[in-house]
């Protein structure tokens, strides 16, 4: 118990104390001309329905940078022009260019490895990236997520503590780093909500209740729905195969009653009827979603898909609810905490018109396939009594 509050302990002073650590190291740096042959990236929110868009940029010292955009349904690689006027980060494009987004754009350079930029009503932070530091976080999301969800569930306290006390202590502290897109705080909260729900069927006589077995599986409906219906707004093809996929997804639920508190020490939340085939469908589905919508996040989001995954199926069978709800709240806990160690660590991945469609597609044949599994099993179950019955 001791060893795995103090894992716990470290990992949450780990996000709290970074951004102080890095700011102190900044302190006194003088910027300059320090572009040249530096990768930078960031991701800014789009409108409504239209998903974020990440941009890579890699500049040059003949004042040249290969600007990156991936958003939605679009890649662009453009070459364009930059310079440092005073403590502004200057980009210029050619006429014609597709990638107008840094033309006459305020980009202010704050420290040695930040820019702040600002156009219209539009606003991110440009992080200098550095590719082992990168890779590193990846590994260090990976295993700190599947060591918080052994704690998680093998704990009743530490859980009580990290889902019920921090998201309410911690607001402040979240709010401070200015967070404004109301869609991260809504899906921070509908995951914690879910946990607080899975806690109180572990731990109380809330799993014996119909409702609350409805509502544990009511979540992931509700969270696949919110998905589709983003994936149907986007409107193209990979899209809208995806968002098919995730409706096979959710008509394909099935056991939800069963969903039980286990007899054992631990105490978890299992979902017997939940088949492997269903769990790597979902994967599929859900790391599809999130590449053709949110590219800046589809690494991480591979690496919290994969926390979930490895624990459900390879050490406790049936607890792929639970783990997914533990590791995607807690996900979020730590991008709320530490925004800046998140944005400025993100892996981008090779994106094409191909390779999104051939993503769509794929999450679309193993739920068509998961489809035909679940159903056609009942309509010949349904065929043959009948002709029992005549």
């Amino acid at each position: 118990m001791k060893s795995f509050l103090k894992l716990m302990s470290a990992w949450l002073l780990a996000l709290v104390l970074t951004p102080a650590v890095l700011a102190n190291e900044l302190e006194g740096v003088n910027i300059g001309d320090q572009f040249a042959g530096q990768i930078w990236q960031g991701t800014m929110d789009g409108d409504p329905g239209q998903g974020s868009l990440f941009f890579r940029l890699e500049f040059s010292a003949d004042h040249q940078v290969t600007v990156t955009r991936q958003s939605g349904g679009h890649n662009q690689v453009e070459v364009k022009q930059w310079q440092i006027q005073g403590e502004q980060l200057v980009i210029t494009g050619s006429p014609g260019q597709m990638i107008d987004n840094f033309d006459e754009a305020t980009m202010t350079v704050v420290s040695a490895d930040r820019f702040h930029y600002a156009k219209d009503n539009k606003k991110f932070i440009g992080h200098k990236w550095i590719e082992a530091r990168a890779y590193g976080h990846v590994l260090f999301v990976l295993i700190g997520l599947m060591v918080m969800n052994e704690i998680c569930r093998r704990y009743k306290w530490p859980t009580v503590i990290i889902f019920f006390v921090l998201p309410i202590v911690l607001i402040p502290l979240w709010a401070s780093y200015g967070v404004s897109y109301w869609f991260k705080w809504v899906k921070l909260y509908s995951v914690v909500g879910a946990c607080v729900l899975f806690t109180l069927i572990r731990y109380t006589r809330v799993g014996e209740m119909r409702w609350a077995k409805f509502c544990a599986a009511g979540f992931l409906a509700l969270n696949i729905s919110e998905a589709v219906l983003q994936d149907f707004s986007m409107g193209y093809t990979a899209n809208v195969l995806n968002a098919i996929g995730g409706i096979f997804s959710i008509i394909t639920l099935t056991g939800w009653a069963q969903i039980q508190a286990a007899k054992t020490k631990e105490r978890d939340m299992i979902w017997p009827a939940m088949t492997t085939f269903w769990i790597i469908a979902y994967d599929v589905w859900n790391f599809a979603f999130v590449y053709l919508n949110f590219p800046g996040s589809a690494t991480a989001q591979f690496m919290v898909l994969t926390a979930a995954t490895i624990p459900s199926l390879l050490i406790t069978r049936g607890t792929w609810l639970q783990a997914r709800a533990f590791t995607l709240a807690l996900s979020f806990m730590y991008y709320f905490t530490n925004p800046a160690m998140y944005e400025s660590n993100v892996v981008m991945l090779p994106r094409n018109d191909e390779l999104m469609l051939a993503v769509g597609l794929l999450s679309f044949v193993l739920n068509s396939i998961l489809f035909y599994q679940v159903y056609g099993a009942k309509w010949r179950n349904y065929r043959l009594k009948q002709e029992m019955a005549s």
